[in-house]
Protein backbone atom coordinates (compact mmCIF):
# COMPACT_ATOMS: atom_id res chain seq x y z
CA UNK A 1 0.00 0.00 0.00
CA UNK A 2 1.42 3.57 -0.86
CA UNK A 3 1.72 5.72 1.76
CA UNK A 4 0.49 8.99 1.18
CA UNK A 5 1.60 12.26 3.33
CA UNK A 6 -0.82 14.89 3.90
CA UNK A 7 0.70 18.11 2.48
CA UNK A 8 -0.57 22.51 2.55
CA UNK A 9 1.75 22.14 -0.48
CA UNK A 10 1.21 21.35 -4.23
CA UNK A 11 2.66 18.89 -5.97
CA UNK A 12 5.88 19.08 -7.60
CA UNK A 13 5.01 16.97 -9.95
CA UNK A 14 3.56 13.18 -11.26
CA UNK A 15 4.03 10.25 -13.40
CA UNK A 16 1.57 7.58 -15.29
CA UNK A 17 1.90 4.19 -16.57
CA UNK A 18 -0.35 3.51 -19.78
CA UNK A 19 -1.47 0.55 -20.64
CA UNK A 20 -1.84 -1.37 -24.48
CA UNK A 21 -5.40 -2.13 -25.63
CA UNK A 22 -6.49 -4.69 -27.62
CA UNK A 23 -8.14 -5.35 -30.62
CA UNK A 24 -11.46 -6.28 -31.93
CA UNK A 25 -9.64 -8.68 -34.42
CA UNK A 26 -6.95 -10.21 -31.62
CA UNK A 27 -10.25 -11.21 -29.24
CA UNK A 28 -12.34 -12.36 -32.28
CA UNK A 29 -9.56 -14.45 -33.29
CA UNK A 30 -8.66 -15.94 -30.18
CA UNK A 31 -12.15 -16.72 -28.66
CA UNK A 32 -12.96 -19.03 -31.69
CA UNK A 33 -12.08 -22.20 -32.55
CA UNK A 34 -8.59 -23.71 -33.54
CA UNK A 35 -9.62 -25.42 -36.75
CA UNK A 36 -11.35 -21.84 -37.55
CA UNK A 37 -7.69 -20.33 -38.48
CA UNK A 38 -7.98 -21.75 -41.98
CA UNK A 39 -11.61 -20.36 -42.65
CA UNK A 40 -10.68 -16.84 -41.71
CA UNK A 41 -7.55 -16.62 -44.02
CA UNK A 42 -9.18 -16.30 -47.08
CA UNK A 43 -11.33 -13.27 -46.27
CA UNK A 44 -9.16 -10.51 -44.82
CA UNK A 45 -11.73 -7.54 -45.36
CA UNK A 46 -14.33 -9.29 -43.19
CA UNK A 47 -11.86 -9.25 -40.20
CA UNK A 48 -11.17 -5.42 -41.24
CA UNK A 49 -14.59 -4.76 -40.75
CA UNK A 50 -14.71 -6.81 -37.36
CA UNK A 51 -11.93 -4.57 -36.15
CA UNK A 52 -13.82 -1.20 -36.72
CA UNK A 53 -17.12 -2.18 -34.79
CA UNK A 54 -18.01 -0.69 -31.97
CA UNK A 55 -18.48 -3.56 -29.71
CA UNK A 56 -17.26 -7.07 -29.81
CA UNK A 57 -17.18 -10.23 -27.40
CA UNK A 58 -15.29 -9.16 -24.28
CA UNK A 59 -13.16 -11.97 -22.80
CA UNK A 60 -14.11 -13.11 -19.37
CA UNK A 61 -13.41 -15.87 -16.70
CA UNK A 62 -15.17 -18.41 -18.52
CA UNK A 63 -12.72 -17.80 -21.33
CA UNK A 64 -9.52 -18.27 -19.44
CA UNK A 65 -8.67 -21.84 -20.45
CA UNK A 66 -9.71 -21.02 -24.41
CA UNK A 67 -7.13 -18.45 -24.77
CA UNK A 68 -5.05 -19.89 -22.42
CA UNK A 69 -4.51 -23.28 -24.76
CA UNK A 70 -3.10 -20.55 -27.24
CA UNK A 71 -0.18 -19.65 -25.52
CA UNK A 72 1.19 -22.66 -26.61
CA UNK A 73 0.87 -22.14 -30.32
CA UNK A 74 4.10 -21.86 -32.48
CA UNK A 75 2.92 -18.71 -33.74
CA UNK A 76 3.75 -15.60 -31.86
CA UNK A 77 1.86 -13.50 -32.61
CA UNK A 78 -0.71 -15.62 -31.45
CA UNK A 79 0.75 -15.70 -28.35
CA UNK A 80 1.29 -12.50 -27.45
CA UNK A 81 -2.77 -11.67 -28.29
CA UNK A 82 -3.37 -14.56 -26.12
CA UNK A 83 -1.21 -13.05 -23.51
CA UNK A 84 -3.44 -9.33 -23.95
CA UNK A 85 -6.51 -10.97 -23.68
CA UNK A 86 -5.85 -13.10 -20.52
CA UNK A 87 -4.05 -9.56 -19.17
CA UNK A 88 -7.62 -8.01 -19.94
CA UNK A 89 -9.68 -10.57 -18.17
CA UNK A 90 -7.83 -9.66 -15.08
CA UNK A 91 -8.40 -12.27 -12.66
CA UNK A 92 -5.98 -14.63 -10.24
CA UNK A 93 -6.76 -17.52 -12.25
CA UNK A 94 -4.85 -16.09 -15.46
CA UNK A 95 -1.85 -16.79 -13.55
CA UNK A 96 -1.20 -19.64 -13.25
CA UNK A 97 -1.23 -19.88 -17.17
CA UNK A 98 1.26 -17.09 -17.25
CA UNK A 99 3.51 -18.51 -14.73
CA UNK A 100 3.35 -22.20 -16.76
CA UNK A 101 4.83 -20.03 -19.58
CA UNK A 102 7.12 -17.88 -17.95
CA UNK A 103 8.65 -21.04 -17.13
CA UNK A 104 8.73 -22.85 -20.32
CA UNK A 105 11.56 -20.88 -21.51
CA UNK A 106 10.25 -18.65 -24.38
CA UNK A 107 11.80 -15.82 -26.07
CA UNK A 108 12.48 -12.11 -25.05
CA UNK A 109 10.22 -10.90 -25.77
CA UNK A 110 6.96 -13.39 -24.76
CA UNK A 111 8.64 -13.19 -21.67
CA UNK A 112 8.48 -9.49 -21.35
CA UNK A 113 5.22 -9.26 -22.48
CA UNK A 114 3.82 -11.55 -19.38
CA UNK A 115 6.02 -9.85 -16.73
CA UNK A 116 4.15 -6.89 -17.47
CA UNK A 117 0.72 -8.75 -17.48
CA UNK A 118 1.51 -10.10 -14.02
CA UNK A 119 2.56 -6.82 -13.37
CA UNK A 120 -0.90 -5.39 -14.44
CA UNK A 121 -3.03 -8.36 -12.53
CA UNK A 122 -0.77 -7.39 -9.06
CA UNK A 123 -2.01 -10.76 -7.68
CA UNK A 124 0.42 -12.48 -4.64
CA UNK A 125 -0.43 -15.38 -6.27
CA UNK A 126 2.10 -14.51 -8.82
CA UNK A 127 4.90 -13.88 -6.02
CA UNK A 128 6.35 -16.95 -6.56
CA UNK A 129 6.69 -16.89 -9.96
CA UNK A 130 8.12 -13.65 -10.14
CA UNK A 131 10.60 -14.25 -7.59
CA UNK A 132 12.40 -16.51 -9.68
CA UNK A 133 12.26 -13.92 -12.67
CA UNK A 134 14.13 -11.53 -9.97
CA UNK A 135 17.23 -13.70 -11.35
CA UNK A 136 16.80 -14.02 -14.97
CA UNK A 137 20.00 -13.76 -16.85
CA UNK A 138 18.39 -10.55 -18.70
CA UNK A 139 18.72 -7.24 -16.75
CA UNK A 140 15.52 -6.52 -18.28
CA UNK A 141 13.10 -9.43 -17.23
CA UNK A 142 14.53 -8.59 -13.68
CA UNK A 143 13.42 -5.27 -13.64
CA UNK A 144 10.67 -5.91 -15.34
CA UNK A 145 9.97 -8.88 -12.52
CA UNK A 146 10.76 -6.15 -9.90
CA UNK A 147 8.07 -3.47 -11.33
CA UNK A 148 5.27 -6.42 -10.77
CA UNK A 149 6.36 -7.26 -7.37
CA UNK A 150 5.88 -3.64 -6.72
CA UNK A 151 2.27 -3.38 -7.55
CA UNK A 152 1.31 -6.40 -5.88
CA UNK A 153 0.25 -5.60 -2.20
CA UNK A 154 1.81 -7.93 0.02
CA UNK A 155 4.02 -8.39 3.26
CA UNK A 156 6.57 -10.14 0.97
CA UNK A 157 7.63 -7.30 -1.46
CA UNK A 158 9.16 -5.14 0.36
CA UNK A 159 11.82 -7.36 1.61
CA UNK A 160 12.13 -8.88 -1.90
CA UNK A 161 12.37 -5.51 -3.30
CA UNK A 162 15.46 -4.92 -1.05
CA UNK A 163 17.24 -7.78 -2.30
CA UNK A 164 17.26 -6.16 -5.87
CA UNK A 165 19.20 -3.71 -4.40
CA UNK A 166 21.89 -5.18 -4.43
CA UNK A 167 21.66 -6.32 -8.71
CA UNK A 168 24.54 -6.33 -10.21
CA UNK A 169 22.71 -3.65 -13.02
CA UNK A 170 22.76 -0.23 -12.13
CA UNK A 171 18.75 -0.09 -13.93
CA UNK A 172 17.45 -2.66 -11.66
CA UNK A 173 19.23 -1.29 -8.53
CA UNK A 174 17.25 1.83 -9.37
CA UNK A 175 14.39 0.51 -10.19
CA UNK A 176 13.95 -1.39 -6.86
CA UNK A 177 14.75 1.88 -5.05
CA UNK A 178 12.53 4.08 -6.54
CA UNK A 179 9.58 1.71 -6.07
CA UNK A 180 10.44 0.73 -2.26
CA UNK A 181 9.55 4.74 -1.79
CA UNK A 182 6.46 4.33 -3.90
CA UNK A 183 4.98 1.45 -2.14
CA UNK A 184 5.74 3.42 1.27
CA UNK A 185 7.89 0.50 2.72
CA UNK A 186 8.75 3.04 5.79
CA UNK A 187 11.01 -0.27 6.99
CA UNK A 188 13.16 -0.12 4.09
CA UNK A 189 14.08 3.33 5.16
CA UNK A 190 17.69 1.80 6.80
CA UNK A 191 18.26 -0.44 3.55
CA UNK A 192 17.84 2.55 1.87
CA UNK A 193 20.25 4.25 3.44
CA UNK A 194 23.07 1.56 2.84
CA UNK A 195 22.41 1.57 -0.55
CA UNK A 196 22.39 5.28 -0.99
CA UNK A 197 25.85 4.40 0.91
CA UNK A 198 26.51 1.88 -2.01
CA UNK A 199 26.35 4.37 -4.82
CA UNK A 200 22.39 3.71 -5.47
CA UNK A 201 21.61 7.43 -6.00
CA UNK A 202 17.83 7.11 -6.49
CA UNK A 203 17.71 6.08 -2.70
CA UNK A 204 17.64 9.65 -2.17
CA UNK A 205 13.87 10.41 -3.39
CA UNK A 206 12.77 7.00 -1.51
CA UNK A 207 14.45 8.35 1.56
CA UNK A 208 12.87 11.57 1.44
CA UNK A 209 9.36 9.99 1.19
CA UNK A 210 9.94 7.44 3.96
CA UNK A 211 12.56 8.67 6.57
CA UNK A 212 11.68 10.41 9.70
CA UNK A 213 12.81 13.37 11.35
CA UNK A 214 15.87 11.15 12.50
CA UNK A 215 16.07 9.82 9.24
CA UNK A 216 16.55 13.92 8.14
CA UNK A 217 19.52 14.39 10.44
CA UNK A 218 21.16 11.21 8.50
CA UNK A 219 20.45 12.22 5.47
CA UNK A 220 22.35 15.72 5.91
CA UNK A 221 25.21 13.75 6.82
CA UNK A 222 25.72 12.89 3.19
CA UNK A 223 25.72 16.44 2.18
CA UNK A 224 28.88 18.09 0.47
CA UNK A 225 29.71 14.03 -0.03
CA UNK A 226 27.50 13.60 -2.77
CA UNK A 227 26.31 15.13 -5.45
CA UNK A 228 24.16 18.51 -4.79
CA UNK A 229 21.63 17.31 -7.73
CA UNK A 230 21.06 14.09 -5.77
CA UNK A 231 20.88 15.48 -2.67
CA UNK A 232 18.19 17.96 -3.55
CA UNK A 233 16.42 15.27 -4.70
CA UNK A 234 16.01 13.64 -1.65
CA UNK A 235 15.10 17.28 0.05
CA UNK A 236 12.79 17.83 -2.03
CA UNK A 237 10.50 15.34 -1.27
CA UNK A 238 11.20 15.63 3.01
CA UNK A 239 10.28 19.67 2.13
CA UNK A 240 6.86 18.94 0.59
CA UNK A 241 5.77 16.16 2.91
CA UNK A 242 3.40 17.42 5.95
CA UNK A 243 4.21 15.14 8.66
CA UNK A 244 7.69 16.53 9.12
CA UNK A 245 7.90 19.44 11.43
CA UNK A 246 8.30 22.93 10.03
CA UNK A 247 11.92 23.31 12.38
CA UNK A 248 13.31 20.27 10.14
CA UNK A 249 12.34 22.06 7.03
CA UNK A 250 14.25 25.22 8.19
CA UNK A 251 17.25 23.78 9.23
CA UNK A 252 17.16 21.96 5.78
CA UNK A 253 16.25 25.37 3.98
CA UNK A 254 19.39 27.10 6.23
CA UNK A 255 21.70 23.75 5.03
CA UNK A 256 21.32 25.13 1.58
CA UNK A 257 21.44 28.46 1.85
CA UNK A 258 24.82 27.76 3.52
CA UNK A 259 26.12 26.42 -0.19
CA UNK A 260 23.99 28.54 -2.24
CA UNK A 261 24.54 28.46 -5.70
CA UNK A 262 22.20 28.56 -8.61
CA UNK A 263 21.39 25.21 -8.30
CA UNK A 264 19.88 25.89 -4.65
CA UNK A 265 18.33 28.96 -5.75
CA UNK A 266 16.25 27.49 -8.43
CA UNK A 267 14.95 24.34 -5.71
CA UNK A 268 14.36 27.19 -3.53
CA UNK A 269 12.12 29.45 -6.27
CA UNK A 270 10.29 25.93 -7.31
CA UNK A 271 9.94 25.39 -3.50
CA UNK A 272 8.23 28.39 -3.21
CA UNK A 273 5.72 28.15 -5.97
CA UNK A 274 4.19 25.11 -4.27
CA UNK A 275 2.96 27.22 -1.49
CA UNK A 276 -0.57 28.55 -2.28
CA UNK A 277 -0.68 32.22 -2.25
CA UNK A 278 -3.21 34.69 0.27
CA UNK A 279 -2.28 36.03 3.45
CA UNK A 280 -2.55 32.94 5.17
CA UNK A 281 0.70 31.69 3.33
CA UNK A 282 2.44 34.99 3.73
CA UNK A 283 2.64 34.59 7.68
CA UNK A 284 4.25 30.79 7.01
CA UNK A 285 7.02 30.16 8.93
CA UNK A 286 8.96 28.12 6.26
CA UNK A 287 7.67 30.03 3.54
CA UNK A 288 9.25 33.54 5.04
CA UNK A 289 12.77 31.07 5.45
CA UNK A 290 12.78 30.47 2.12
CA UNK A 291 11.84 34.01 0.81
CA UNK A 292 14.77 35.11 3.22
CA UNK A 293 17.02 32.81 2.15
CA UNK A 294 16.65 33.28 -1.48
CA UNK A 295 17.33 37.22 -1.00
CA UNK A 296 20.83 35.95 0.48
CA UNK A 297 21.94 33.87 -2.44
CA UNK A 298 23.82 36.43 -5.25
CA UNK A 299 21.84 36.42 -8.74
CA UNK A 300 18.54 36.45 -9.84
CA UNK A 301 16.47 33.97 -8.17
CA UNK A 302 14.42 33.13 -11.29
CA UNK A 303 11.97 30.26 -11.07
CA UNK A 304 11.35 28.17 -14.05
CA UNK A 305 7.89 30.59 -14.39
CA UNK A 306 10.63 33.58 -14.60
CA UNK A 307 9.32 34.82 -11.21
CA UNK A 308 12.07 37.01 -9.71
CA UNK A 309 12.51 37.14 -6.13
CA UNK A 310 14.17 40.17 -4.45
CA UNK A 311 14.10 42.79 -1.48
CA UNK A 312 11.60 44.70 -2.54
CA UNK A 313 9.13 42.25 -4.71
CA UNK A 314 6.15 41.55 -3.33
CA UNK A 315 6.19 38.38 -2.48
CA UNK A 316 9.28 39.21 -0.05
CA UNK A 317 7.00 42.03 1.51
CA UNK A 318 4.43 39.44 2.33
CA UNK A 319 6.97 36.86 3.68
CA UNK A 320 8.93 39.86 6.21
CA UNK A 321 5.09 40.55 7.90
Amino acid sequence: MTLRHPSRHRPLGTSAVGFATISAVALVTLLAPPGADAQRRGRRPQAAAAAEEPSGPQPTVRDVATIAARLDSTNPDEVREAIDLLSVIDHPSVVPHLATLLRSGRGDEVTDRALTALRGLAHPSAIEVLTEFTHHRRPRARRLAFQALAAITDRRVPRLLEQGLADSDRNVRAQCARSLGEIGATGSVDTLFHAFDRGVVEAAISIGKLGNRAAVGRFNEHLGHVPLSVMLSGYSEFVRRGDIPDEVKIEIIGRLGDISGDMVRVFLQRYLDTFSSGRAAQRDRVRTVVLETLRRIPGHAGSARGRTVSTDSADAAGGAE
